[in-house]
């Protein structure tokens, strides 16, 4: 979990990176995406130990009204920079390194048992569905109130009601530091 958490928290405060010790841990105190993906890990922590999980979920909803499944897998290095109204339903796979904006839902189709599948280094807007069992390839762009019911290629950008792809490469792979 402190493995984890410790990627997680390095990438969301990446920006903040010329700053002193203190201030750095200042912000990861009073940071809401710091605060979010504490009680995310936390959550899954809870989750891996057979400990309840109700806690930290209903603390994730009381606070930034994130609805996460502990069946959910999310890999290291997640980034919230606005980490409010999020729902990822169980059987979900978030690779590494992920930008999740606000409102963004991740959820199963009717009657479906797996989820959506979004590679590493995977930027979802600001509203952006993903509905099914789809997989969103590495590097893509899905724009901001997007919803994706089809499998989205490797380092494409996705946008629209239902999304369509309008670039097959996107220079999202340059960004990574």
């Amino acid at each position: 979990m402190f493995d984890t958490l410790k990627v997680d928290l390095r990438r969301n405060l990446q920006d903040y990176a010329p700053c002193g010790t203190l201030k750095r841990l200042a912000l990861c105190l009073t940071l809401n995406s710091t605060q979010a993906l504490m009680l995310i890990r936390f959550q899954f922590w809870c989750a891996r130990h057979h400990f309840p999980t109700l806690f930290a979920a209903k603390l994730l909803f009381w606070f930034f009204k994130i609805e996460i499944s502990k069946y959910a897998h999310i890999g290291p290095g997640l980034r919230l920079p606005h980490p409010m109204g999020l729902i990822i339903a169980p059987n979900v796979i978030i690779g590494p390194d992920c930008d999740i904006y606000a409102d963004v839902r991740l959820v199963l189709a009717h009657g479906a048992k797996e989820g959506p599948q979004i590679g590493r280094h995977v930027f979802l807007g600001d509203g952006a569905k993903v509905v099914g069992h789809v997989s969103v390839g590495d590097h893509a762009i899905i724009g901001v109130s997007s919803v994706v019911t089809r499998d989205v290629p490797a380092h494409a950008t996705a946008v629209g009601i239902p999304a369509k792809v309008i670039t097959e490469h996107n220079d999202r792979e340059a960004d990574t530091r």
